[in-house]
């Protein structure tokens, strides 16, 4: 079994690696961005060495600002949802399922992702238009396991709308404290693909749990554009993995981790396999292990709104790793 995907040249590529290679594999292909992070923000390395612990955690927690109500709740894009209930379910579980796109909304985000050109793996040198992936495949002579539009979203005005939704924020602020900011804006395809590994294909049972590692405190929302269903590779959230953390997945330096280790801590019926319609909006605390499956048939589409306490690289769009 081939355990990264190689292209003619035989680089492997960084998102290959990051699911299936070595350890040190892994961690080596990490070090430009880590260094580059370190040398924008010093306060990244103390974010990075601690905030993977409880105790560490804990500490940030307890400068968390409280939040006022929003003014502007009334002019939500989503209707029914009560804030102090997902505040509840995510302190709770980690995970609030239930918000819902209007369809003039995510339809226009999804026209807008299916005529703009997107870059594969995380890679701007590897640019293609979403509905040639088979083409762009044999053409770059590598899979193409992902597509990026980075900070081309933004010229999006349905995706702007989403962003800018006072229902997100109040809630981010309510559940991060009064210092929640916007972070992360993205829009993304993840694709079927004949020549990726079997370990790609079968993510969802022999691939690895991981959690985000990107600010002391994060909240992501989550939302297909697309119907997901269990060929569509879902997304998966291990419900309570926010609140506690086996301590050997505290002191390694790798946040990904196999799914059975992951379950004989939290328990086999802890993951929650999120599937729906277009527009179906979920919310998460990102440091619970979590995972983006593979698709078998269909190709994903699907979008992030990130909040975080800390200030946001500039140097690149949020996200996007630095690839040698």
């Amino acid at each position: 079994m081939n355990l990264s995907t190689p292209d003619k040249s035989g680089a492997a590529s960084l998102e290959a690696i990051a699911r299936n290679g070595s350890l040190l594999r892994r961690i080596a292909v990490r070090i430009p961005t880590y260094l580059t992070d370190l040398r924008e923000n010093p306060a990244w390395l103390p974010m990075f060495m601690l905030a993977r612990t409880m105790p560490g955690r804990r500490m940030h927690w307890l400068g968390a600002k409280r939040a006022r109500p929003a003014d502007t709740i009334g002019n939500t894009m989503f209707s029914g949802v009560e804030r102090a209930a997902v505040v509840d379910a995510l302190r709770s579980d980690g995970l609030f399922s239930g918000l819902v796109l209007p369809p003039e909304i995510h339809e226009e985000i999804a026209d807008f992702a299916g005529r703009t050109p997107c870059f594969g793996n995380f890679d701007r040198r590897l640019e293609f238009m979403p509905g040639e992936h088979a083409q762009a495949e044999k053409r770059l002579g590598r899979s193409l396991l992902s597509g990026h539009y980075f900070e081309r979203i933004l010229d999006c005005p349905a995706a702007l709308a989403i962003q800018r939704d006072p229902l997100l924020l109040d809630i981010a602020a309510h559940y991060l404290g009064a210092q929640a900011k916007l972070i992360t804006t993205r829009v993304w395809w993840s694709f079927p693909t004949g020549e990726a590994s079997d370990a790609d294909k079968n993510l969802a049972s022999l691939g690895k749990y991981h959690f985000d590692l990107d600010d002391w405190r994060m909240l992501k929302f989550f939302f297909y554009l697309k119907p997901v269903d269990a060929d569509t590779g879902p997304h998966v959230y291990v419900r309570g993995s926010h609140r506690r953390r086996a301590i050997k997945h505290q002191l390694t330096l790798l946040v990904g981790h196999p799914a059975q280790e992951v379950l004989d801590v939290y328990g086999e019926q802890s993951p929650v396999t999120l599937t729906g319609g277009a527009g179906l909006g979920f919310v998460e605390d990102p440091f619970g292990f979590h995972m983006g499956t593979v698709p078998a048939r269909t190709p994903r589409l699907m979008m992030e709104v990130g909040f975080g306490v800390s200030r946001p690289s500039r140097r690149r769009f949020h996200g996007e790793p630095v690839i040698r």
